[in-house]
């Protein structure tokens, strides 16, 4: 579903509006090594995508935006590499320097938009450790997550191209573990009587369960309010058990 401008603009001022990111910060998380550059064939040069691509790196940036914008617009089979030339307004010879060919920019925007998403989860999962209410930050990092995915463009629609790559597929699925064993250091330092092996079981839930719902929530625009605040009841009635 192509976003309207007016929705995402409003959407990227409420990923700055809602949930302002606590003061504590956690270092970002490293890419696996397997994932850490995208060559192109027979060149020496390798575009690094080991954490959010830096605003100022010129045509790499507008390409992810520009195949952000197409993958919203036409999914992954409309996805083409002089489609996503045209709109960075690189010629093809620019980007097949950077790339060897759309599906090794598909990786790249699906890297670079998990590791700045991941970056802002850590952030609120450490404020979790000394919270007065440790519902505070929990629901923050769940809208700030939703507002994310709506902020940039292919945000939403990533999700979905997850599913057509098994390499992606199974960074997804490790970022996602790396997410809640830091969640569960967290709720063990908050509450030591928890145990490591009960905190990691109650936040692969908490991870896996929200996770999901996010993705209903996006997929769902008339609904989204709704799922988010359902998720939120949900986790706080499963966490409240542990941790009041």
């Amino acid at each position: 579903m192509t976003q309207r401008p007016a929705a995402r603009r409003a959407a990227g001022s409420a990923a700055h509006r809602v949930g302002a990111a606590p003061a504590r910060t956690a270092p970002v998380r490293k890419l696996p090594s397997s994932a850490r550059t995208v060559r192109n064939r027979g060149a020496a040069a390798a575009v690094p995508v080991d954490g959010a691509v830096p605003p100022d790196s010129g045509p790499l940036r507008a390409i992810l935006r520009a195949a952000g914008e197409l993958l919203d617009e036409r999914g992954t089979d409309g996805l083409n590499t002089t489609a996503i030339a045209q709109r960075a307004g690189i010629s093809t010879a620019t980007l097949y320097r950077l790339f060897p060919d759309k599906h090794a920019v598909l990786r790249a925007l699906v890297l670079d938009l998990q590791q700045e998403r991941a970056s802002r989860v850590m952030e609120y999962y450490e404020a979790v450790i000394t919270a007065p209410d440790w519902r505070e930050p929990l629901n923050g990092v769940l809208r700030v997550a939703y507002a994310l995915r709506l902020a940039r463009p292919g945000g939403r629609s990533t999700r979905r191209a997850l599913q057509t790559s098994p390499e992606l597929w199974q960074w997804d699925q490790q970022q996602s573990r790396e997410l809640w064993i830091a969640l569960a250091r967290a709720l063990n330092r908050r509450k030591p009587s928890l145990g490591k092996a009960t905190a990691e079981r109650i936040a692969m839930v908490t991870v896996t369960t929200t996770v999901a719902l996010l993705d209903l929530a996006c997929d769902d625009e008339r609904h989204a309010e709704r799922i988010l605040r359902e998720a939120i009841e949900l986790r706080n009635a499963y966490l409240s058990r542990y941790l009041d």
